[in-house]
C-alpha cells in the first residue's frame, strides 16, 4: 500500500512536468494567406489602376531555416502592358541569426502570364514585364532593412530610360527599412520607407523615387484588419509612366498618395 502511494505521489508530479514540456519542433510547417485590399500598391505605385484586389499565397518553411513560397494579385493593364491580369510571385531563401541579428538571403521572380512588353517609344524593344530579383534582409528587434537587386534586364517593363523604357535597368536597387511596435494588445503600428534607385538611368532622364507607408493592424482573430496611408516623391518626368486610362475612367494616376484599407486571413 505505501509503495503505491508512493508510486501515484510520483506520478502526479511527474505529469505535470510533462505536460509543461515543449512540443518538439516540426521539420517544416506549411501555411497559406488570402487578403482583399482596396488598392494593390506596390513600392508606392498602385498596380491595379486605384481599384480593388484579391490575393494569397502559400509558404514552406524548413526548421533548418529553408523556405519557399508563391504570392498571387490581380492586376490592371497598366500593371501587365496590355494583356496580362494576374501577377504571380514565387521567391525561395533562407533564413539565420547571426552576431544578435536575424538575416533572410533569398530570390524572388515577378511573372505577369500572357504579358507582352509595354509599346513605348518607337514601339517594340523595351524589356519584358517579368521581373528577377535577389534580396539580403537584416533584422534587429522592431527595425529591419531589406535590399533587393534586379537581375532581369527590365524593371517591372522599365529599361533605363525612363521617358522611352529602352535600354536594360539590369542592376537596379530597391531599399526598404521597416520598422514595427505593437501598441496595445493585438494591434500594431508600422513604417516603411523605400528608395529606388533605377539603374543606367542618366541625367537627362534621372529616376529616384521614395515611397512610404505608416498604418496600423488589428488582429480581430477572424483576420486582422490594416489601415495604411501611402504616398511616393515621383518626379514630374516620370509621372506619364505611371498613369493609365481605363475605359469609362478617363485618366488615372497611379502614384498619387492614397489609404489601403486591408483584410488579409492567415491559416
Amino acid at each position: 500500500m505505501k509503495k503505491t502511494l508512493i508510486a501515484v505521489a510520483l506520478t502526479s508530479l511527474t505529469l505535470p512536468a510533462l505536460a509543461q514540456q515543449k512540443a518538439p519542433e516540426p521539420d517544416y510547417t506549411l501555411s497559406g494567406n488570402v487578403a482583399i485590399v482596396t488598392d494593390y500598391r506596390y513600392r508606392g505605385i498602385s498596380q491595379t489602376d486605384k481599384k480593388p484586389a484579391i490575393q494569397g499565397g502559400f509558404d514552406f518553411a524548413h526548421k533548418s531555416g529553408f523556405y519557399l513560397g508563391n504570392w498571387n494579385s490581380n492586376v490592371s493593364s497598366f500593371g501587365t502592358a496590355p494583356s496580362g491580369n494576374v501577377e504571380m510571385d514565387f521567391y525561395g531563401g533562407y533564413k539565420f541569426e547571426a552576431v544578435g541579428l536575424s538575416f533572410d538571403l533569398g530570390t524572388i521572380y515577378y511573372y505577369y502570364p500572357g504579358s507582352v512588353p509595354f509599346s513605348g517609344t518607337g514601339g517594340a524593344g523595351r524589356p519584358k514585364i517579368n521581373t528577377h530579383e535577389v534580396y539580403l534582409g537584416a533584422g534587429y528587434g522592431p527595425i529591419s532593412l531589406k535590399i533587393s537587386n534586379t537581375l532581369s534586364d527590365g524593371y517591372f517593363g522599365v529599361g533605363k530610360n525612363i521617358i522611352t523604357g529602352y535600354g536594360s535597368a539590369k542592376g537596379t536597387f530597391y531599399y526598404d527599412l521597416a520598422v514595427s511596435h505593437e501598441i496595445a494588445s493585438k494591434t500594431v503600428l508600422s513604417a516603411h520607407v523605400g528608395y529606388l534607385d533605377l539603374d543606367g538611368d542618366t541625367s537627362a532622364n534621372p529616376f529616384k523615387l521614395t515611397d512610404y507607408r505608416v498604418g496600423v493592424a488589428y488582429d480581430a482573430g477572424f483576420a486582422t484588419i490594416s489601415l495604411n496611408y501611402i504616398g511616393n516623391d515621383i518626379n514630374s518626368v516620370a509621372k506619364g509612366n505611371f498613369e493609365s486610362t481605363p475605359t469609362g475612367r478617363g485618366t488615372v494616376k497611379n502614384y498619387t498618395d492614397t489609404v489601403v484599407l486591408s483584410l488579409t486571413k492567415t491559416f
